[in-house]
């Protein structure tokens, strides 16, 4: 049986090397390494890979939509995992160090879903299972690239190259190979919609996201300034009526003019209410 695998084909160096791996990279790490584990111990991939793979005409025709996830944590061989979890680390960590656990997460799973859904509707008829966490690798490698446009990474370990080109050219191959019809155990159109969905994803939900952030610091910030203004307001207040109240102790009410009664019970509304001051 003929599998399909999702893997970043690319070796890299070591740019700003760190061995912090932040709590949703890790899980996912895990999660990936477990899941290989007992793929490998059962003795039942195949079987495995029909039902926890993604099948696309299975999501098609037989409704089994839990694919587009669990296609995710399944793997073809050592060196199909090894890359994946090495990219996963070498670029996710940062990326969630700056995002937090639950954003980063958001956004791993959005562009691996995402990416198995275009792959499902571009491939309908199709019973080769997909298999690999590089549909969300991939979409994880363009936020990066806008991230950190950039930083240098090493090609193979040797050629130093800016991530924004990496990630253009990486695009560029996978946009290629997606077109061609060749027999490839690479599903070079799940890396390619990994890349679509991460640039969907960056361009329009952290936009709004960011235009939400602007909107309410700006309604705080009007707030603060509308309550320092109605401080001073009640500030003043209290004074005119201090001068009043210090006249009607020395002079008694009848020393006072109508507006200074008047003013009197406005401003005991106004600043406590119904309530009379203590």
């Amino acid at each position: 049986m003929r599998y399909q695998y999702t893997s970043p084909g690319f070796r890299k160096g070591f740019s700003r090397p760190t061995f912090t791996i932040p709590s949703g990279v890790k899980l996912l790490v895990i999660i990936n390494i477990v899941v290989f584990v007992l793929t490998a111990l059962s003795g039942q991939r195949s079987i495995l890979f029909s039902s926890f793979g993604l099948v696309p005409s299975h999501v098609w025709s037989n409704f089994k939509v839990w694919q587009l996830f669990t296609y995710l944590f399944v793997h073809g061989g050592f060196l199909h995992i090894f890359f994946n979890m090495f990219v996963l680390w070498m670029f996710g960590k940062d990326l969630e160090m700056q995002w937090g656990k639950n954003e980063f997460l958001l956004f791993y799973f959005t562009c691996g879903i995402g990416a198995g859904l275009m792959t499902v509707l571009f491939s309908v008829n199709s019973i080769v299972p997909i298999v690999g966490a590089s549909g969300a690798i991939y979409g994880l490698l363009v936020a990066y690239g806008f991230t950190y446009p950039n930083r240098m990474v090493y090609l193979y370990g040797l050629f130093p190259l800016k991530v924004k080109y990496m990630v253009l050219g990486l695009g560029v191959i996978a946009f290629f190979a997606s077109l061609s019809a060749n027999q490839s155990n690479v599903s070079h159109i799940t890396h390619l919609s990994g890349m679509i969905i991460g640039v969907l994803y960056i361009y329009f939900i952290f936009n709004w996201k960011n235009i939400k952030m602007e909107y309410y610091r700006l309604r705080l910030k009007n707030l603060k300034q509308k309550t320092s203004a109605q401080n001073d307001e009640e500030v003043l207040m209290k004074k005119k009526v201090d001068e009043i109240l210090d006249k009607l102790n020395a002079s008694g009410w009848d020393s006072l003019t109508e507006q200074e009664e008047k003013y009197l019970t406005r401003a005991s509304k106004q600043l406590f209410g119904d309530r009379p001051p203590n």
